[in-house]
């Protein structure tokens, strides 16, 4: 896995690159995440670097000090932590990475980039697959390479590519429900692959751990697992009271 990758984390997460080399918990205020009122807990290797907001980060430093970073995917350690501020898990997620070398293209002659004269048939997609599945894909986020599936004017599979920020993004990506496991997700995700692969940019990809059809897909086109992470909604940006000490 490559130092490109290394490099982007420790500046999202705020920690230094050498810091994955080593066994323990870093916990850091939000800097690629500024803004968020939750947890992040991010495992990579032997290091887990929990970011979280400002005020959360002087009382959970001392608290996670001795945790071990397999521990923080513990939803019972994490209330016991949070106490009342805990409001939801989310996750567990994969984290994968793609060296350009590896990357192995699954070409389609039925996909192409979405242009002008497709607003109506990428209005019926959305319409059809619903608001919630639309937001969950991610492709209302999406600003470039935006690759759809036809089956004649009809979209069955769309993808594009979410910017994290100017040289590193993800493709995000979603199947009609009629029309699964067939492969079209993976035709799709992989012409936006090779267009953001083209620019040259950092190739992330993000999903839960439940969502086994879309991890399936980075497997196919050559991506590894680079890390695992879970997040935590909470009520406050700053404790109400005083995390529990672990013994």
């Amino acid at each position: 896995m490559g130092s490109r990758d290394d490099q982007f984390w420790a500046e999202f997460l705020g920690v230094d690159p050498s810091e994955w080399a080593s066994r323990g918990v870093s916990v850091r205020a939000h800097v690629g995440l500024v803004g968020y009122r939750g947890l992040w807990c991010f495992h990579r290797g032997a290091r887990a670097v929990v970011s979280v907001p400002g005020g959360w980060a002087a009382p959970l430093s001392a608290k996670l000090d001795r945790c071990e970073p397999e521990a923080l995917f513990d939803e019972t350690l994490l209330v016991e932590l949070l106490g009342g501020d805990f409001e939801r898990l989310i996750g567990p997620a994969f984290q994968g990475c793609l060296e350009a070398g590896a990357f192995r293209p699954t070409p389609s002659v039925n996909v192409r980039f979405i242009g002008r004269n497709d607003s109506a048939a990428v209005d019926r997609f959305r319409a059809e697959c619903g608001a919630d599945e639309w937001e969950s894909g991610g492709l209302y986020e999406v600003k470039h390479h935006m690759a759809a599936y036809f089956d004649g004017n009809r979209i069955t599979a769309m993808a594009g590519y979410r910017p994290w920020n100017d040289h590193a993004g993800d493709p995000c990506v979603l199947t009609h429900r009629e029309f699964r496991g067939r492969g079209y997700g993976t035709a799709v995700v992989s012409s936006v692959v090779a267009a953001a692969l083209e620019e040259g940019k950092l190739l992330l990809y993000q999903t839960l751990e439940a969502n086994r059809s879309a991890v399936q897909i980075a497997v196919n086109l050559g991506y590894e697992q680079y890390a695992r992470h879970v997040a935590v909604r909470l009520k406050r940006e700053s404790p109400s009271n005083p995390p529990l000490q672990r013994t």
